[in-house]
């Protein structure tokens, strides 16, 4: 049986989900757009969707 996520030590969940700093890339833009584009076109109730982290601000 396998762990829940919130049974799971930090060290586990870093095997899971990965963090990668990489410097900024001015295509991820148009990928966040892409992505909005595939989501609000399969679920339309969608009401908002938040861009943040260094993927929307090129700056940081």
């Amino acid at each position: 049986m396998e762990k829940k996520l919130s049974e799971m030590s930090l060290e586990e969940l870093w095997k899971l989900f990965p963090i990668y700093l990489t410097e900024h890339q001015p295509y991820w833009k148009e990928w966040y757009t892409d992505e909005e584009s595939f989501l609000k076109n399969r679920v339309p109730k969608i009401e908002r969707i938040s861009h943040i982290g260094s993927t929307a601000i090129n700056s940081i």
